[in-house]
């Protein structure tokens, strides 16, 4: 499903987006208020994001730098700078980011919620366009990925739609 269908699917903009999301999977769910059950728009997967670095094929071959100077200097081979999982978890990112800011050019979301490990909530807030990232109403370092919408829905609630204030203070 593609940004225009999302859009195409109602005649009101969708509130609030949220993403849950790790190196390997995102899901992209929808709602509206706080009472609203949670609706599954999209699922990304990206199977490279669960393989170890050896068996991720690096974007370049390794540099060569020259060990030592005068008579009998070799070159020997460099590790890549950035290890290929990591380069495959930035390409996701950055694969995660371009759909949310096509759907923001689209209108179909006011606010977005990110959540992510740690490490890869950095890297996707990093690569977000700065009119979605002015979009962001939370950002969760959390790893709920592989709980179903149920459970996603029942560990984020207050962070996505926190409860109104009453007025009394307890």
């Amino acid at each position: 499903m593609n940004v225009k269908e999302i859009e195409g699917k109602g005649d009101h903009t969708v509130d609030t987006w949220i993403l849950v999301s790790d190196t390997s999977r995102a899901k992209l769910f929808s709602a509206k208020k706080r009472e609203d059950n949670w609706t599954l728009l999209k699922d990304f997967e990206h199977p490279e994001g669960r393989k170890l670095s050896q068996d991720i094929s690096p974007s370049a071959a390794p540099g060569r730098m020259q060990q030592s100077k005068g008579l009998g200097a070799r070159r020997t081979s460099m590790e890549p700078h950035t290890w290929p999982k990591e380069v495959s978890a930035e390409r996701f990112a950055e694969l995660l980011a371009h759909y949310l800011e096509e759907a923001l050019g689209t209108n179909a979301f006011d606010a977005l919620v990110l959540v992510a490990p740690p490490h890869f909530l950095g890297m996707l807030h990093g690569t977000l366009a700065t009119q979605t990232a002015k979009h962001l109403k939370a950002t969760i370092d959390k790893d709920l990925v592989m709980f179903d919408a149920a459970g996603i829905r029942e560990r984020l609630l207050d962070a996505a739609f926190p409860p109104e204030s009453s007025g009394h203070k307890v």
